[in-house]
């Protein structure tokens, strides 16, 4: 039996998508639902864990268009909360200076 998950973003990440001005708002609303789509089902599955750096013990998973997803599972109360996104090309922010 496949676990579903609840997918939560918080205001941040979507302050992030917004402001990715690479993309018009079509590809926005795309790479938000396939977020939902995504994650809702073993969302750890092809992503990688954070091992160093502010975010130590996130995990983080390459979504449509390029993007990072940055997120957190609980595997308690079967939710994903994505805290960060990021454009592949941008600074990886997470990684030790």
């Amino acid at each position: 039996m496949d676990k579903v998950y609840k997918v939560f973003w918080s205001q941040t990440a979507l302050d992030e998508l917004a402001g990715i001005l690479a993309y018009p708002p079509e590809v926005k609303e795309k790479i938000y639902l396939d977020a939902q789509a995504r994650l809702s089902f073993m969302p750890t599955l092809s992503a990688k864990q954070i091992p160093s750096g502010i975010l130590k013990g996130y995990w983080a998973k390459l979504g449509l268009y390029q993007v990072i997803l940055v997120f957190e599972v609980n595997e308690e109360k079967s939710g994903v909360w994505i805290v960060a996104i990021k454009h592949k090309r941008e600074n990886v922010y997470w990684k030790e200076k």
